[in-house]
């Protein structure tokens, strides 16, 4: 499913939501600017949300990127970019 043109906001709420799943936890008690590694997402985790980025915004993206952008706040922000040079391009 592809949503082109998501805002950076949209794209934080959705993965705080998802991390909130991931890891049995209350979306609202999810902050985005705590590492990924303090609320105990593996890499297995971490692989995991990429793959569903990947299908949620039709992206193409390194399995890693969880490490070099390692919060929701810094992740929200790469993804908003890179969702907006995927819908021009």
């Amino acid at each position: 499913m592809s949503t082109h043109g998501a805002s950076e906001t949209e794209i934080r709420q959705w993965l705080t939501e998802r991390i909130g799943d991931l890891i049995g936890d209350n979306a609202q008690e999810v902050l985005p600017d705590v590492l990924l590694a303090e609320y105990g997402v593996d890499s297995l985790q971490a692989f995991s949300l990429i793959g569903e980025i990947e299908d949620r915004w039709g992206l193409s993206l390194d399995a890693a990127l969880t490490w070099e952008y390692p919060t929701i706040a810094l992740l929200a922000a790469f993804l908003a970019t890179e969702i907006a040079v995927d819908a021009v391009g």
